[in-house]
């Protein structure tokens, strides 16, 4: 049971990103069908579509986390005193601070708007919900973060997912 759980939540951002990609692309396909084919416009569809692409960025973020592909600066990780992992350590410890960073605020926006609510122009919703990603997002990256370190040094799976394939390079020899 605590297997399949797990499991689950180890899919929940490719689902959840995959299904706000899809639904991005359904509504802005419903937006040029109904513009060019039937010559009248959706009121909600920018709404509903901006909604899902901010949604899909955050939650594909925690993702690339998840997954150990997030854009990294490694120039300077060979002159870091204590070897490559120690630097790897310290850079994802900021990351960890500044996504902590990013919760507390996200928390407090959230705060915000339930105290004084502002609804969103075309579908009146709370923006209050669009803007719970933020906190969720980030938090999630949080917990990516520590797992990925934690598969480091318990398993010896690299923390950046393109080391995995300098050290099992493809059949032509490359990565």
């Amino acid at each position: 049971m605590l297997a399949k759980t797990v499991q689950a939540f180890n899919r929940f951002e490719l689902v959840f990103s995959n299904l706000s990609l899809a639904l991005l692309v359904v509504v802005l396909g419903l937006q040029v069908f109904f513009r060019y084919v039937l010559h009248t416009g959706l009121s909600w569809s920018e709404e509903i579509s901006r909604f899902a692409f901010v949604w899909f960025v955050y939650i594909s973020a925690s993702l690339a986390a998840q997954r150990g592909t997030h854009i990294r600066v490694t120039l300077f990780i060979g002159w870091c005193p204590g070897g490559r992992q120690i630097a790897l350590l310290l850079a994802d410890a900021i990351w960890i601070a500044f996504n902590a960073c990013v919760v507390v605020a996200g928390i407090l926006l959230i705060q915000r708007t339930l105290a004084y609510p502002v609804y969103s122009t075309s579908l009146f919703l709370p923006l209050a919900w669009i803007y719970s990603v933020i906190p969720l997002s980030h938090a999630l990256m949080i917990l990516r973060i520590l797992q990925r370190q934690w598969d480091y040094w318990r398993h010896g799976i690299p923390v950046i997912a393109s080391e995995a394939a300098l050290d099992h390079p493809g059949p032509e020899g490359t990565a």
